[in-house]
């Protein structure tokens, strides 16, 4: 046997080797009832993944609305506060304008 013969017959044998062992295996799942655990366990997988996304995104579309519910309220407190002191500096004219000298502003808002 010259050399290309032995090297074609070695991986014949590998490769042949390879796919009966494969084949073997098989067959010895169908037989335990592995190979249908196995297809069961692969189908609750897929439920758990599909679950899994529906939850991330309600989480997603619950905390889109939470920002928006934040931004209404801080718009309407923004809208009073604006109003109250529109409200104080009308106050501190009409003052001025009797001839009242008003207070200072409180440091907090100066």
């Amino acid at each position: 046997m010259d050399t290309a013969q032995l090297i074609v017959s070695l991986l014949g044998a590998g490769g042949g080797g390879a796919v009966l062992i494969a084949l073997v295996n098989g067959i010895m799942k169908q037989l335990s009832g592995a190979a249908g655990r196995e297809r069961v366990r692969n189908t609750s997988l897929e439920a758990q993944r599909v679950k899994a996304i529906e939850e991330r995104d309600k989480a997603f579309r619950d905390r889109e609305d939470a920002v928006a519910d934040a931004a209404l309220e801080r718009d309407a407190e923004a809208r009073k506060r604006r109003k109250t002191e529109e409200y104080a500096s009308v106050l501190r004219r009409q003052l001025n304008e009797a001839g009242i000298e008003p207070a200072p502003w409180p440091a907090e808002t100066a």
